[in-house]
């Protein structure tokens, strides 16, 4: 059975999470989390060195850590309800922690869950920047595959949408996919570039008048989209050999992976973006993962990671 770990804060974004969890990995085992800080972390001391003004100091320190910890226990009950409603089998954990992305990543590993579930607030850089540096520092460094829900999510009522360039990665992602979302149809997507329709000089090659040239430009755009294609179907092929129901599809963009699979996805009402990403730690991320950065970025649909080292 899928195991789960649910990061729930309350949020309209948390909620939006947890009724997305449901849906794909319905009747899972889930440990619903909310972790509260210590009073440690409300110690003068500590804020000063934060550059906390006198005035704020004086009201946090106010605060016990009792309170804190009382409402971390409301919230995983109103989560646990809210799981059970979504037809999830329910527990709840109350964690204290200063950093809530390592203090669920290190709850996901003792669990032994498969999936670390959490929302993220507002749309684009700025958005996720301010609001959501937890969805943003699991998906750098989690161990475990992660299902991130926008608050304006937008639950759709098609296939899964898995992204594929024949790497380890994403037929890492798919066999993810085969054991724990088996029943989900996938469209397995390759998304190309045309270096005709997006250049000037290809541009003026199929405008030019002249039957030779605009014949070769046109045969460059069938070659570079029979490639897509066959990548598409070799992907589809490998989901199929796992168990699954799979098509491929194959999604021209000129904006790049990223901006083709959140494009595919709303032409197919897809219900998830699903893809492999590659290392971890910021820098990995940063120079093998940037298709999956820009989607927890972008994406106003829930986008499902799985890692290909540590996966389970």
């Amino acid at each position: 059975m899928t195991r789960l770990l649910v990061g729930y804060d309350g949020s309209r974004a948390s909620g939006a999470a947890l009724r997305t969890a449901g849906v794909l990995f319905a009747g899972a085992q889930t440990t619903i989390v909310a972790v509260h800080l210590p009073q440690a972390a409300f110690e003068p001391a500590v804020l000063a060195r934060a550059g906390e003004p006198p005035a704020a100091i004086l009201d946090r320190t106010l605060d016990d850590s009792g309170e804190q910890a009382e409402h971390a226990r409301e919230l995983v009950r109103e989560g646990a309800e809210l799981a059970a409603a979504a037809g999830l089998r329910a527990q709840s954990l109350v964690l204290a922690g200063t950093h809530p992305a390592k203090a669920l990543r290190h709850a996901a590993l003792g669990a032994g869950a498969d999936v670390i579930v959490c929302g993220t607030r507002g749309e684009g850089p700025l958005g996720r920047g301010l609001l959501g540096s937890t969805a943003l520092s699991l998906a750098h460094h989690a161990e475990r595959a992660l299902l991130v829900v926008p608050a304006a999510e937008r639950v759709g009522n098609g296939p899964l949408l898995a992204g594929y360039d024949g790497s380890y990665g994403a037929r890492q992602a798919l066999r993810f996919a085969a054991r724990h979302v088996p029943q989900r149809r996938v469209l397995v997507a390759n998304v190309w570039d045309s270096p005709v329709r997006h250049s000037l000089r290809g541009r003026a090659l199929q405008h030019s008048g002249v039957e030779f040239f605009e014949e070769y430009a046109d045969t460059i755009d069938t070659i570079w989209r029979e490639v897509a294609e066959d990548e598409a179907a070799e992907g589809a092929a490998f989901a199929r050999d796992q168990g699954l129901a799979a098509d491929p599809i194959a999604h021209e963009s000129a904006r790049g992976a990223c901006d083709g699979l959140l494009r595919a996805a709303d032409d197919t009402d897809a219900l998830a973006i699903l893809v492999g990403t590659r290392g971890r730690g910021a820098l990995a991320s940063a120079v093998l993962g940037s298709v999956a950065s820009g989607l927890v970025h972008r994406a106003h649909r829930p986008i499902l990671l799985v890692p290909a080292r540590g996966a389970r």
